[in-house]
């Protein structure tokens, strides 16, 4: 299993559910979250081996939201 910790610009709820059908239909997901009270708008996805990074930041900003990679 892979986790994927990203920066995102997500600020409300409504953003938040364009996200959900799209997590929710994909097999390569088996849980995400979003903190939304953190500044970084922390989104964490927990995927299979065969994901990539750069596929879960395309699907986030496909929904018009800004997502990369959270910097250590």
């Amino acid at each position: 299993m892979k986790l994927f910790i990203l920066k995102t610009d997500i600020k409300s709820k409504r953003q938040l559910n364009r996200l959900k059908p799209i997590f929710q239909q994909n097999e390569h997901i088996f849980r995400w979250s979003i903190d939304l009270d953190d500044i970084d708008k922390v989104l964490k996805v927990e995927t299979n081996e065969d994901s990539k990074q750069n596929e879960m930041i395309q699907l986030v900003r496909d929904q018009g939201i800004y997502c990369e990679e959270l910097p250590d």
